[in-house]
């Protein structure tokens, strides 16, 4: 029989991971941070979510009903990335399952055939957990600062900005130079921050809206065009 062995071999990491998982303990996260934690983009996060890969919990953020995942869905998601290329979705929530239900660095399958390491994804998640925390507590949303949009600490530097220049090609050194304020740090965690919490535009209103029609006619369809 051949034996399929998936193994991904790294240092220990145990204390780093165990030092985040206390401070993160009961802590939720939307769909959008679930993709930046996990390297995931959105739409994979919210199909491993509709398939039931990964299991949520019924919640709300800013006002808007979502589905919010535990640390248990996020180091599911951080599997997903690795093994949905490589098993079946019904042997990688066996796998997630087992991941879950057993803190041990190596999980083994069908007795044995198929080993999974999880030391770094634990501690891929350890660090993504880290600098998400990071970027949150170094920016502030003011109603009185830029409108509420949220600025890095101490400054009036919008953050979805340096976010966008970074992302249009203008460097880090480039932008310390313009904001003196900033630091190599904040240019950092910008984009961190952006796409954990992406604005939400407003909807624009029309010219015409609340406004009654200038003129109304009623007309028969067949007459339309013969013109």
């Amino acid at each position: 029989m051949l034996a399929i062995e998936c193994r991904i071999i790294y240092s220990q990491v145990r204390e780093i991971l165990g030092d985040v998982m206390q401070t993160q303990a009961g802590s939720l996260f939307t769909p959008t941070e679930a993709a930046v934690l996990t390297r995931l983009s959105v739409k994979a996060v919210n199909n491993a979510i509709d398939k039931k890969t990964v299991p949520t919990v019924a919640g709300n953020r800013a006002g808007y009903a979502t589905r919010l995942l535990d640390l248990r869905a996020l180091m599911s998601l951080a599997l997903e990335r690795r093994l949905v290329d490589r098993l079946v979705p019904e042997a990688r929530r066996e796998v997630f399952d087992a991941a879950a239900a057993a803190p041990r660095d190596l999980v083994s399958l069908e007795g044995g055939l198929l080993t999974i390491d999880l030391r770094e994804p634990r501690r891929e998640l350890a660090t993504s957990l880290r600098m998400l925390r990071r970027a949150r507590d170094a920016v502030l949303s003011d109603p009185d600062i830029m409108g509420g949009d949220p600025v890095f600490r101490g400054t009036r530097v919008p953050v979805h900005s340096v976010a966008a220049l970074l992302g249009q090609g203008q460097t880090g050194a480039e932008l310390l130079h313009d904001h003196p304020r900033l630091t190599a740090e904040m240019v950092r965690l910008a984009p961190i921050y952006a796409a954990a919490y992406p604005l939400r535009g407003r909807r624009r209103a029309q010219p015409w809206h609340d406004h009654p029609p200038i003129r109304s006619t009623r007309r028969k369809l067949a007459s339309i065009g013969m013109e």
